[in-house]
């Protein structure tokens, strides 16, 4: 972590984007780095890289669990 960029992860096992109020992932919309994107409605979110703030929010955010920082 010298570069200050931190590696998040997320478990598509676990992921499943229809659980998302109208298919939009609360982890994109909630990370103030914008560090996730995801293509359209209900489809799997993905991170990009980019500074990680490190406030955890996309981890807690997850009602899944599927974000994990490594």
């Amino acid at each position: 972590m010298l570069d200050g960029k931190i590696k998040v992860a997320i478990d598509y096992k676990r992921c499943n984007p229809n659980s998302c109020e109208k298919g939009i992932c609360l982890v994109v919309a909630i990370c103030p780095a914008k560090l996730w994107r995801q293509l359209g409605p209900y489809d799997y979110p993905y991170p990009v890289q980019g500074f990680c703030k490190e406030c955890k929010k996309c981890v807690e955010s997850c009602p899944l669990g599927a974000i994990r920082m490594l």
